[in-house]
């Protein structure tokens, strides 16, 4: 007899932001007969609405941050009402929610009171977003009868205390799915998890980085050995570029791993960055779908690169500062090396490219949220040791694909279509899947439409990897 199928099945905000939107997810599950894992996000804006929340609670303005709150719970409120008729499910589902919300309250006046927002607290009030939306999720499945099971995603993933970018220990999250998760798989039950959140193991709550509930349905993937993992999202899959600035992005058939993981290093927001490594060690395929328009295949991540010697797509990061430092005189080159590594360890900036030349070293560092808190330190204390230079508000744009140091007047092709790129701002040479290079903000958008033009619509039709979309984000 045939082993049963397990797949782990992710649903993104957008795809779960409204009563119609999680009747469409509930639809998809059903339809799957396989033992299955669902993971999902916050409903749409939510996080965003948390971090708000937390925000003003630090300035003690609590009359907005309450009212900010209300909005969210009224949503899910809202929706428990549209999807939930059941007199029993609809109140346990109400009561679950005002739960959260004296929780949440009772965050916001400790906040109040200390008047300072650390990323700890930051991601106490951000798990409640998946919390709730899993909770509206769950008792929406009861309602129709499916045979399903609610865990707490903090309970099962154990990891590090790297707030808001926690990272998991494998280990023991093994030890945890195996007893608290397996038992219902083999009872036959859909287990519903929450994506993003998991706790350390003192069972303080951490988040693993924004957009990251793929990697929570990656790290499922693995904990169980499925046989697929399904990210449902709101585009048709990997594109060539990103379909908010070119209408006309084409979607991959396929992609491989490698290729993958380039991407989303280097700025694509299909797939979160750390989604790859837990699929790739297990060997799992990863397929992206779209939960508005279930009649594409979608695209097929996985370890098999059938596509040579072609650019398969192109990304960008946009709030990039370039570090351009060089010992002050008198330091020994080691030492600064030494002492350099040393300041980046302490404050764990996000570093996407290192290159040294001449006794010199340039540093591209996306900026968020965890670098603008260490920014001013950071800056400080580079300039104890180096002549230095912090610039700012530049676009890193990426080249990926397979080979691209064959691909016949590559690099012509880039200059010849990109006038502006200049050869100094080329900070990445060529390895075998990607080519990265920087410009000033206000190049960006044209040399991206140039780029893509250039390798993608004048491309030779007779392939199958590049298929057209019907459904873009707006």
């Amino acid at each position: 007899m045939n082993k049963q199928k397990t797949v782990v099945m992710k649903f993104g905000g957008t795809s779960v932001q409204d009563s119609e939107s999680i009747g469409n997810v509930i639809n998809i599950i059903q339809k799957n007969k396989a033992n299955k894992i669902v993971v999902v996000s916050a409903i749409s804006k939510a996080t965003n609405s948390l971090e708000e929340i937390a925000r003003l609670s630090s300035q003690k303005k609590l009359i907005k941050a309450k009212a900010i709150l209300d909005l969210l719970v009224k949503r899910h409120q809202q929706i428990i009402n549209e999807l939930v008729q059941n007199k029993i499910f609809n109140k346990a589902a109400q009561n679950k929610i005002k739960d959260y919300r004296i929780k949440i309250l009772e965050l916001i006046t400790g906040v109040s009171i200390i008047n300072e927002l650390s990323l700890r607290t930051l991601d106490s009030f951000r798990v409640f977003g998946e919390l709730m939306s899993s909770t509206v999720i769950y008792y929406a499945m009861m309602n129709i009868g499916i045979n399903v099971e609610l865990v707490d995603s903090r309970n099962i993933i154990k990891t590090d205390n790297e707030y808001s970018r926690a990272y998991p220990d494998f280990d023991i999250t093994q030890i945890n799915f195996d007893s608290k998760v397996m038992p219902l798989l083999k009872k036959k039950k859909i287990v519903l998890a929450q994506g993003f959140i998991a706790s350390t193991e003192d069972g303080i709550p951490t988040t693993m980085g924004r957009e990251s509930s793929d990697f929570s349905a990656a790290i499922y993937g693995a904990l169980s050995n499925a046989d697929e993992i399904q990210i449902w999202t709101d585009v048709d899959g990997v594109l060539t570029a990103d379909p908010n600035l070119i209408k006309n992005a084409l979607k991959l058939a396929e992609i491989s791993f490698q290729e993958m993981e380039e991407l989303s290093n280097f700025g694509a927001k299909v797939l979160h960055k750390n989604s790859i490594k837990p699929a790739l060690k297990k060997n799992i395929p990863l397929r992206v779908l779209n939960s508005k328009n279930t009649t594409s295949d979608g695209t097929m991540i996985s370890s098999r690169l059938k596509y040579h010697n072609l650019v398969k797509s192109i990304t960008y990061k946009k709030n990039i500062i370039v570090l351009r430092l060089k010992p002050k005189e008198g330091l020994n080159q080691y030492v600064f090396w030494e002492m350099m590594f040393n300041i980046l360890s302490k404050h764990k900036p996000q570093v996407d490219i290192m290159v040294s030349s001449n006794n010199a070293i340039i540093i591209v560092i996306a900026e968020n949220n965890y670098t603008k808190i260490h920014y001013d330190d950071m800056r400080n204390e580079f300039k104890d040791i180096s002549d230095y230079a912090f610039i700012k508000d530049k676009v890193l744009i990426t080249i990926v694909g397979s080979d691209l140091n064959r691909i016949d007047n590559f690099e012509k092709r880039i200059f010849t279509s990109c006038p502006s790129i200049k050869a100094e701002s080329i900070v990445f040479g060529f390895n075998q899947h990607s080519f990265s290079f920087l410009l000033d903000n206000r190049h960006f958008e044209t040399t991206l439409k140039n780029l893509h033009s250039e390798f993608f619509e004048n491309h030779n039709k007779r392939t199958k990897l590049f298929q057209r979309t019907s459904v873009h984000v707006n």
